[in-house]
């Protein structure tokens, strides 16, 4: 752990987990491979430097087994994702793993989130939304978070593993306390609780597995089943098979709430542009695009290096820690006009880093964009005008180096 008398970098202040753009921006133009003093960690702010490192898993590698904390420590430091992991378990996961593993595993989970798959989930995913917003309240007050954001996705999740939707608020907490965990700001006396509930957590998906691995049938048209049978194949093995199942109940259900609540909230703060998309529905899934970009669901996902090199004008020792920052690429003044604004009219939509990008582009991203192109369809036709409780603010955000995920939504909705 690095001296106290270690300045803690901005990284962490309560300003920046709220509002990262200044800090980025200011990191761009002046220090884009910025070292987080005593860490050996870099954070990496520019859209070519992060293409750079995407494109070159071989010398920047996606098995990070340490990620960067606080918490009540005086100066941050790199820890593990769990107390005691052994490096092998915490790079066994499709979204730790290089080539050739990563291939392998990311083969297995795409026949569950092939384009048919996810087209035929669509009306249901309507039907969820619908009936979420049938619950706005008689005073037009709505939680856009706690009453769709997170439940749908979930919801949906669920159905992907091929669990009943009664699972979806356990699954929920799991994945939640999975994240918290390696956010950088947990205090010691919560670090256990949470490593319990992760574990606890995935009973459910255990149980489930383990009696399709005895010949139930139940599960054999979701994720559980084709993991299953990809381990009886010989593709993967058993913690192959854990790691996948694991990553899509975390990141399946963080990345679409993160994704719904961002494009509601840019809504909220906009009437004119709640007028265009509902003149214009076309839109929305530009739209979408628009709100991935100016304001992702992850903050960052980790690197590191297997030999020394040169990134930029900064020298990284063989073992450096990378934190690619996908918010602040998406917001380069070299690769985008006025790209603090929501523009539907930008050329070229997806063109943008929100889902990560190359090999590692999120697996899940076409079902985050349908949901999310659902969600704001469905909140627009049900709706006249769509406005923030003033009476509920300030928005927050929960406290996390990885995930940018608002704690409520509070909206007052004039219903159509």
């Amino acid at each position: 752990m690095a001296p106290n008398d270690v300045a803690v970098d901005e990284l962490f202040s309560p300003g920046t987990v709220e509002d990262p753009y200044s800090y980025y921006q200011d990191l761009r133009r002046h220090d884009p491979v910025h070292e987080i003093a005593g860490t050996c960690t870099f954070v990496v702010t520019r859209m070519d430097l992060v293409h750079e490192v995407v494109a070159d898993p071989g010398t920047y590698s996606s098995a990070a087994s340490a990620y960067l904390h606080l918490g009540d420590w005086p100066a941050p430091a790199l820890r593990p994702p769990m107390t005691d992991m052994p490096d092998d378990v915490a790079g066994s996961a499709v979204a730790t793993t290089d080539p050739p593993d990563h291939g392998r595993q990311r083969k297995v989970v795409t026949r569950r989130l092939s384009t048919a798959n996810i087209q035929a989930m669509e009306p249901d995913v309507r039907t969820l939304a619908d009936l979420a917003l049938r619950d706005v309240g008689p005073d037009g007050r709505f939680d856009w978070m706690s009453q769709l954001a997170e439940p749908l996705p979930m919801v949906v999740v669920a159905r992907i593993l091929g669990l009943p939707d009664e699972l979806a608020p356990a699954l929920k907490k799991q994945g939640y306390a999975m994240v918290e965990r390696v956010s950088g700001f947990v205090p010691e006396d919560r670090i256990q609780p949470l490593e319990d509930e992760g574990v606890n957590g995935l009973t459910p998906v255990i149980e489930a597995y383990l009696q399709a691995k005895d010949g139930a049938t139940a599960y054999e048209n979701g994720l559980i089943g084709i993991v299953k049978q990809a381990v009886d194949d010989g593709e993967i093995d058993d913690l192959e098979a854990f790691g996948i199942l694991s990553v899509i109940i975390a990141a399946g259900g963080e990345s679409t709430t993160s994704l719904i609540g961002t494009a509601a909230r840019l809504l909220a703060e906009d009437e004119g542009l709640q007028n265009t998309l509902r003149s214009e529905p076309t839109r929305i899934a530009t739209f979408v695009e628009e709100a991935l970009r100016v304001d992702p669901p992850f903050r960052g996902h980790y690197r590191v290096t297997t030999r020394d090199v040169q990134l930029g004008d900064t020298q990284l020792p063989a073992g450096s820690h990378l934190l690619l920052a996908w918010p602040a690429a998406n917001r380069d003044e070299a690769v985008y006009d006025a790209p603090d604004e929501v523009r539907l009219d930008r050329p070229r939509a997806r063109n943008h880093v929100g889902f990560g990008w190359g090999i590692h582009l999120c697996v899940g991203a076409p079902l985050a964009r349908m949901e999310a192109k659902v969600a704001i369809e469905t909140l627009l036709a049900r709706t006249t005008r769509i406005r923030l409780d003033t009476d509920r603010l300030p928005l927050r955000y929960h406290p996390s180096l990885l995930v940018r995920r608002l704690e409520s939504l509070p909206l007052l909705l004039d219903l159509a």
